[in-house]
């Protein structure tokens, strides 16, 4: 990336009691503070015992943003529907040298540097969900697990499906999707693409699905793109891995 990146680490509870465990590890974009402490919050919860202990412990690396709408977009474009241009990306485009960063430096330093499995989350929402479901189609094998909660599927006139198209066959890599999809009908014509193309993601993926490749989703129909983020963790965590009884 040529510059300094901070970010920020959660450590289970357990992780100074218990020195010889090893812990998986999700990845957080768009990990300022406060979305560091809101994951670490839901992580820490859904792993005790008062709540039934429904996921495991985890490490929470949250990444915070430096220039996101390079980092987090996979084609140089502005934010264009049908040929309106809804928003001016500056710098767009640069989701494969972020990618790079995070397979080549960022991944391997948390793991020489913390006690890690080989399950590792990304998660992302919005444009991270959107650079999230571009790694999956490019470069499965960086993560275990993939949480994608209302990506930007408008982006780029329906990027991921595209790339699907043309993508490698998923079906034979052992990985986990889960997709939040939230309803954007107030905001017009491409809140409802979102959700359809959303869908229409979903279902692709879906026709993939083998013993190996598993992909869930859940709409909140009353909820918006700014405010399903928390739920989708929730539930996209639980979905994720939540054993069976």
């Amino acid at each position: 990336m040529d510059e300094t990146r901070a970010i920020g680490v959660y450590l289970p509870p357990s992780y100074e009691e218990q020195p010889d465990k090893d812990y998986p590890v999700i990845y957080l974009l768009d990990g300022d503070k406060t979305n560091l402490l809101g994951m670490s919050a839901i992580v820490e919860s859904l792993s005790t015992d008062a709540l039934e202990k429904q996921i495991p412990e985890f490490i929470v690396i949250a990444i915070p943003n430096t220039h996101r709408a390079r980092d987090l977009t996979p084609t140089a474009t502005d934010l264009i529907f049908k040929g309106t241009e809804l928003a001016k990306i500056e710098g767009s485009g640069g989701a494969d040298i972020f990618l790079n960063f995070l397979e080549a430096e960022l991944l391997p330093k948390i793991d020489n540097t913390f006690r890690t499995t080989e399950t590792k989350v990304l998660a992302g929402m919005s444009f991270g969900g959107l650079f999230a479901g571009h790694v999956l189609l490019h470069r499965p094998k960086v993560f275990s697990h993939y949480l994608l909660a209302d990506a930007t599927y408008v982006w780029d006139d329906n990027y991921l499906n595209r790339m699907l198209h043309k993508s490698k066959n998923l079906s034979s890599y052992k990985v986990k999707v889960f997709m939040a999809l939230a309803n954007n009908d107030h905001i017009g014509a491409h809140g409802v693409a979102n959700l359809a193309w959303g869908n229409e993601f979903f279902d692709n993926l879906q026709s993939q699905r083998s013993d190996t490749f598993n992909v869930s989703k859940r709409y909140f129909p009353k909820e918006r793109h700014g405010t399903v983020m928390m739920l989708a963790w929730y539930h996209g965590l639980i979905a994720l891995f939540k054993k069976s009884p």
